[in-house]
């Protein structure tokens, strides 16, 4: 397995400044296609206009810094990553830093998911932390197309005071879930585990169906059972960047890191499909998962 330290979207995304206007962004991810000459792109220009103008919006009416924006699915996803200043440190230096996470889908661009998310510093594992927060939002800066000139809709490029409200209260509960969440993390770090827990805990986490109840099979028996991915998160549980930290050293906390170490750098066949599977597909679950039976040891 490689012990890698890149963050999981290294090489797909472009780091962008807040100086920077929504085309000028567009421009530096290359995601600007009205110069095209091929037909068939050109609404699509404006789509990811539209979609990155919302974005800037958004992150600066929350006071969030957006550092980088990129695309998945070849361009199909949309995505942009803001640093919102909620960050918390764990025994032994174990440092943890909130951002804020907006994408928009090719088939519904007035439609942006909201995610919030921890990233651990040590080795860039991304968490999805649950809050009270609306998972959507309407990107009120899409147009719609006419068949006369000038050939688009014309909308208010500006959020109004009932979006503003809007997005302030989806800021104030993703920031408390980070909060709450920093408490949990602190717990998890305080649990200590041991090599059979280890074992017992991947299988619950990868191969819930393989045994009915693992808690009566031993270490040996369950590596015979074990299937690749739960191999891999076994040795990311000691051998991964950040699991040598207090917090982390065999603890509850080292455990969930496994496992989002394993699906942030080890699962899916290239860093595309392993960002969208962390993000919004089986391995933004499988973490959920995880996180729920730490919590439970």
């Amino acid at each position: 397995m490689p012990l890698e330290k890149q963050k999981p979207w290294h090489g797909i995304g472009v780091d962008v400044g807040a100086n920077l206007s929504s085309r000028e962004m567009l421009y530096k991810v290359k995601l600007d296609w009205e110069v095209s000459k091929i037909p068939s792109q050109r609404p699509k220009s404006y789509a990811n206009q539209e979609t990155l103008r919302f974005f800037k919006g958004f992150f600066e009416e929350g006071n969030a810094h957006i550092e980088t924006i990129g695309s998945l699915d070849t361009s199909r996803i949309l995505w942009g990553l803001a640093r919102l200043n909620e960050d918390f440190t764990l025994k032994g230096g174990d440092e943890v830093k909130g951002y804020l996470l907006l994408a928009s889908r090719n088939e519904s661009r007035e439609k942006i998911e909201v995610q919030f998310i921890i990233v651990r510093e040590s080795c860039y594992n991304i968490l999805q932390i649950t809050s009270d927060a609306k998972p959507h939002i309407k990107n009120i800066f899409r147009r719609s197309f006419k068949p006369t000139f000038p050939f688009m809709n014309q909308k208010a490029q500006k959020f109004d005071d009932e979006m503003k409200r809007k997005v302030n209260k989806i800021f104030v509960q993703g920031r408390e879930a980070i909060s709450t969440f920093a408490d949990d993390a602190r717990i998890l770090a305080d649990k200590e585990v041991d090599e059979t827990m280890a074992w017992r805990f991947m299988f619950d986490v990868f191969q819930p169906e393989t045994i009915e109840d693992v808690s009566t099979i031993g270490p040996k028996e369950l590596e015979e059972l074990a299937e690749n991915k739960t191999k891999l998160a076994i040795e990311a549980f000691s051998q991964a960047p950040g699991q040598e930290l207090q917090s982390a050293n065999m603890t509850a906390w080292g455990l969930l890191n496994a496992v989002t170490y394993t699906a942030d750098h080890c699962l899916g066949a290239n860093r595309d499909s392993r960002l969208r599977q962390a993000w919004f597909g089986p391995n933004a679950k499988l973490k959920k998962r995880a996180l729920s039976l730490a919590l439970e040891l």
